[in-house]
């Protein structure tokens, strides 16, 4: 198989947290935050239309307190008003305590690019993007001025939870249900039904419909009880604490980097480099009909962009088929803003996990090298039929045969980062049916199958298809 390469283009570096600049960046704003939220602490936070009576006051209070949420500039909250889409953007990336800057691009083609000044809406929502917080309307609308309805809502929280601390929201047991039913729903009821089980549900009125937009003040209660589970309440002494470890894990970073700087002894000051990623590592891409691309960023020790130096690729394929891989293919020199990308895909019916590193030449010895993007390569599944889905039918096909998922647990998605709609252990001498009772499926619907990995790389190998 052949690697389809793309001609690169440069566009804004998002700053991947697993990058040494960027851990750096982080844990300076990590510690500017903690210190913020110790000194508001000190001072009550009220709103005329919120009293202390009102069910959603310790919420609302703990919210603004944290500058998570404000109020209208009449002073009052508005706690019965709706949150649109792209607010509710804001407010869970700001819970989640996530670095925000204009080097996040939003991918949706609807939604208002701020300026220089403000993150907002864009550079929010990008976020979210990056994280598989929102997977929007549609691969290029995110619609953000209507409202967020309750279960979109939790299903952005419960998605944020999975991020910020995977494993932290377990799943319901087997045969459990929520006390109002909003398990039910074959989009977004796994969600509803993890986020009630593990407590993101107190403090609401559940009598609602989970269809209707959720409220400021109902929004307020969700995050301060994700908020409550990623952290539990502290005293004041122990916050101290807490600001004292966090600076700590400062000191840290600034060790690493003095590590890798000393690499560079041999050479002036000025050519010390580090790389920070543009992105995450990418989910998925499906091999022969889409591209990934990754933009890589040059810095000296103080943070100064390096232009004209030189960037090589090297992947190795943690599992798969087919791919095709970079052995130090050379993508080109940086640019003035000490960035350089590439784009590439790959032959459909190739599949796999693919670990791309990049190495800079920075006349040292050695180099440096930096991994800056695990992609998951799904097998294009569409002109084989080795898993079908039946138009009007509540079932998945898994065809016997495919050896590479014997033993795994498969599980079935509308999308690649969307809820289990069905699973179970494959056989390959046997034909595998999953059922999604939860789920009828249409003719066109793109769904995918997702096999858990033993591998090194811990994430699922995904395989393609479309409802005839």
């Amino acid at each position: 198989m052949q690697l389809t390469c793309v001609k690169s283009k440069l566009t804004p570096v998002r700053h991947g947290r697993r990058a040494l600049a960027s851990l750096c960046a982080g844990a300076v704003i990590v510690a500017a935050l903690t210190v913020s939220v110790v000194s508001l602490a000190l001072a009550a936070t009220s709103f005329p239309d919120v009293p202390t009576t009102h069910p959603y006051f310790t919420a609302i209070t703990d919210l603004a307190t944290r500058t998570i949420i404000t109020g209208f500039p009449n002073g009052n909250f508005g706690p019965d008003d709706p949150v649109s889409r792209q607010q509710f953007a804001k407010m869970i990336v700001l819970t989640g305590g996530y670095p925000v800057s204009e080097s996040d691009v939003c991918p949706f083609l609807d939604v208002v690019k701020s300026d220089a000044t403000s993150f907002y809406p864009d550079n929010y929502i990008a976020v979210c993007a990056a994280h598989g917080i929102t997977t929007g309307k549609t691969a290029t609308m995110f619609d953000p001025y209507s409202g967020i309805t309750r279960y979109q809502a939790l299903t952005m929280v419960v998605r944020a939870a999975d991020d910020l601390q995977p494993g932290l929201l377990t799943a319901p047991p087997t045969g459990w249900t929520g006390t109002a039913g909003w398990e039910n729903d074959g989009t977004h009821g796994a969600n509803a039904a993890r986020a009630e089980y593990n407590g993101l549900l107190a403090g609401l009125d559940l009598t609602v419909s989970p269809y209707g937009n959720m409220t400021r003040g109902e929004v307020a209660q969700v995050l301060h009880n994700l908020l409550g589970k990623l952290a539990p309440p502290v005293t004041t002494t122990t916050s101290a604490a807490t600001t004292t470890t966090t600076l700590a894990t400062t000191t840290t970073s600034s060790t690493t980097t003095t590590s890798a700087s000393s690499t560079t002894t041999s050479v002036p000051a000025s050519t010390t480099t580090t790389t920070a990623v543009s992105q995450p590592p990418t989910d998925y891409s499906v091999a022969g009909l889409e591209n990934t691309q990754v933009v890589i960023t040059v810095r000296d020790q103080f943070g100064n962009p390096l232009p004209n130096i030189e960037v090589h690729l090297t992947s190795v394929a943690l599992e798969g088929s087919g791919l095709a891989l970079f052995n130090d293919f050379n993508i080109g020199t940086t640019d003035g803003n000490g960035n350089v990308a590439w784009t590439w895909g790959q032959t459909s019916g190739d599949w796999g996990v693919e670990r791309v590193t990049a190495w800079v030449d920075n006349n040292t010895i050695d180099g440096l090298t930096w991994d800056v993007a695990i992609v998951q390569w799904i097998l294009d599944d569409t002109g084989t039929d080795t898993i079908a889905a039946v138009n009007g039918q509540q079932k998945v096909t898994v065809i016997s045969g495919y050896a590479p998922w014997n033993g795994k647990t498969l599980k079935a998605h509308l999308a690649p980062l969307g809820i289990v709609l069905g699973s179970g252990t494959y056989v390959s001498s046997v034909a595998l049916s999953l059922s999604t009772a939860l789920h009828t499926w249409t003719s066109g619907q793109v769904f995918f199958i997702a096999a858990t990995s033993s591998n090194i790389d811990g994430a699922p190998n995904w395989m393609y298809n479309i409802v005839p």
